[in-house]
C-alpha cells in the first residue's frame, strides 16, 4: 500500500467523486463516518470546501485513526482510478460532475469492485 497523500488535483477528484451525484452506497457513507472523529479531533475550525479539509487532515496523517487513513487510502485509489478512465480536469478546475458520473458508469466493469461499491456506480 502506498503511503497515504493526496495532491490538490487528488483531493479535488476525491470531493467530485464523493459529490458526483452518484447514489452513496452504505459503505462510503460508512468510509465517510470513519474521518469524522478525526475531523472533530484536529481539524473543529477549519470550513470545508475548497480542499481545505482533507489539506488538514494531509496535515495530521500521522495522527489520524486507522480506519480514516484506510478510507482515505481507498478514495485515492478510486480517484487514480478515475483519473486513468475519465481523466481529471486540470488542478484548478476539478471535473464536471455529471461528465464523471456517466464516463464512471460508462466505464463501470473497468473498475475494481471496491470503487464500485465506495462510489455506488449503477
Amino acid at each position: 500500500m502506498r503511503p497515504f497523500h493526496l495532491t490538490t488535483t487528488t483531493a479535488a477528484l476525491v470531493l467530485a467523486l464523493l459529490g458526483a451525484g452518484l447514489a452513496p452506497s452504505a459503505h462510503a457513507q460508512s468510509a465517510r463516518g470513519a474521518c469524522r472523529a478525526d475531523f472533530a479531533k484536529f481539524c473543529k475550525g477549519t470550513k470545508p470546501g475548497d480542499g481545505r479539509v482533507l489539506a488538514c487532515l494531509r496535515q495530521h496523517q500521522d495522527q489520524l485513526s486507522a480506519d480514516c487513513k484506510a478510507s482515505l487510502e481507498t478514495a485515492r485509489t478510486c480517484a487514480d482510478q478515475a483519473r486513468q478512465l475519465c481523466g481529471s480536469g486540470s488542478e484548478a478546475n476539478a471535473p464536471d460532475r455529471k461528465a464523471m458520473r456517466e464516463c464512471l458508469q460508462q466505464q463501470r466493469e473497468a473498475l475494481s469492485a471496491s470503487c464500485r461499491s465506495q462510489l455506488a456506480v449503477p
